[in-house]
């Protein structure tokens, strides 16, 4: 099983969100959950939409925390293969390219993002 990466838009009036984007790599597992949520410091959950203008921030720390911290974050390379620490820093590379490149066109306190 994955995650299912995707960025959106609120839609007024009905509270209801439109999927408008979706990251090159939009299904990491699950089995980087662990991996994502720590390095990130932030605990989120699937299914739930959140601010992209918040969202950034963990990404960026993720990114940061995967690079220059590597070792801190090997034990949470899965057991069974599937998925790495590379892997997991090219979603999260991955999701903030799509996040500009939305920003381009929408702004970002407009943009929201789910997994």
């Amino acid at each position: 099983m994955s995650f299912d990466l995707r960025i959106c838009v609120k839609v007024e009036g009905c509270g209801g969100f439109v999927e408008i984007s979706y990251p090159e790599l939009d299904s990491p597992t699950y089995n980087l959950g662990t991996m994502f949520r720590k390095c990130m410091g932030w605990d989120f959950e699937q299914g739930e939409y959140y601010k992209c203008t918040e969202v950034i921030k963990y990404v960026d720390t993720g990114i940061n925390e995967l690079t220059f911290n590597r070792e801190k974050y090997e034990q949470y390379n899965p057991p069974n293969g599937w998925g790495d620490l590379d892997g997991a820093l090219e979603v999260l590379r991955s999701l903030k390219q799509c996040i500009l490149d939305n920003k381009e066109r929408i702004p970002i306190e407009y943009l929201y993002m789910a997994w």
